[in-house]
């Protein structure tokens, strides 16, 4: 039995045309199921959350839910799988329900926006979720074991530190715990245990679907350690392969079954040395919008970007093609929105297709 804490969220993808109720609360909880594992399921929500988790339970046999009333329907919106979500209502708005309270031998938990709790327990997996102001595990829970599955701002602002002598310091001795990950996006993670540190890789994808990766690699990590009793380092690797399903496919996989794995690892390239030209139109606020979103989640991946909109702006016709044609020679691969079939866009990429860009 593994119980979960996490949030149960309406999440909206416009470019996947998709909305769905998952939260990193239930993706998770889905993903022991899927695996045959026992949950308990704490989270909070409306009529309409817990409608949709007992429609649940007459699938999954194994799936306990121990729930708290809340007035709203939190809600994730995306443009695009690598844009960050607007949310609705403001988190500054959201009203807190009670708190909940687990003292129990297994858990994996969630920082949520509108619920805090309380955990007595052997073995935690504790995912803060956010980077603006992360709550520290100490202030609410006790652990025997604990490991923190963080990202990079996580680990910054948590240790008040980017430095990575005084992170250990942080989590090993303010913190306690046993161990702790730093996920790293497309560079994989890295597990610190003890003097050891663990290079994880991530792996190459047809596809990257990102909502709820990070969901996956926590449940992920937390089922094989806890339910499969594997070593820190074997979950953490097995995580990375099921996330990397998860990414492609949307499959939850125990990857400790496979004797096969077809993706290979990705291998460390630097990739501010690399530049993106964004071919695309920006003549209405729509345009506008999307290609500062389309900017923004490359500048996230560290690649240097070449936006006509965003380092040349509107001038004189001339001038401005001479920029864009030097912004191409520059660059290392063209991204171009056809949207409308602009003309301008569409002279970008025949230009760059006649030098051999990618």
């Amino acid at each position: 039995m593994i119980n979960v804490i996490g949030g149960t969220y309406r999440e909206i993808d416009y470019d996947d045309i998709s909305l769905e109720l998952f939260g990193s609360g239930f993706r998770c909880s889905k993903f022991l199921l899927e695996n045959d594992c026992n949950v308990q399921f704490f989270t909070s929500g409306n009529s309409e959350t817990l409608t949709f988790l007992k429609e649940n339970q007459k699938v999954y046999k194994k799936f306990k839910i121990k729930f708290n009333k809340y007035n709203e329907l939190i809600t994730f919106k995306y443009s695009f799988a690598l844009d960050q979500p607007d949310i609705y209502p403001n988190p500054l708005r959201i009203t807190k329900t009670n708190n909940i309270n687990v003292n129990s031998i297994n858990v994996i938990a969630y920082g949520m926006l509108e619920t805090e709790f309380n955990i007595i327990a052997e073995k935690v997996v504790y995912d803060p979720q956010t980077s603006l102001k992360p709550t520290k595990y100490s202030d609410f829970g006790k652990a025997n074991e604990l490991v923190y599955i963080i990202n990079l701002n996580e680990a910054y602002s948590l240790a008040s530190s980017k430095n990575i002598t005084n992170i250990k310091t942080y989590f090993f001795e303010s913190e306690g715990a046993k161990a702790f990950i730093i996920k790293n996006g497309p560079f994989g993670a890295t597990l610190y245990y003890g003097e050891n540190e663990y290079n994880i890789p991530a792996y190459v994808t047809e596809n990257v679907s990102k909502i709820g990766s990070g969901d996956i690699f926590t449940s992920s990590f937390g089922y094989y350690w806890m339910e499969k009793n594997l070593s820190l380092e074997e979950s953490a690797i097995n995580a990375s392969k099921s996330t990397s399903l998860y990414c492609d496919k949307k499959a939850y996989v125990d990857c400790s079954r496979q004797t096969k794995f077809k993706y290979k690892e990705f291998n460390y390239i630097d990739l501010t040395k690399k530049q993106v030209y964004l071919a695309s139109p920006f003549f209405s606020i729509a345009e506008l919008i999307l290609i500062d979103k389309i900017r923004s989640a490359f500048l996230a991946f560290g690649v240097k970007v070449f936006s006509p909109f965003h380092d040349i702006g509107f001038g004189n016709d001339i001038s401005t093609a001479k920029k864009d044609i030097k912004g191409i020679e520059d660059s290392d691969i063209i991204f171009c929105v056809f949207d409308n079939l602009d003309s301008g866009t569409l002279i970008e990429s025949g230009y760059s297709l006649s030098k051999e860009k990618k």
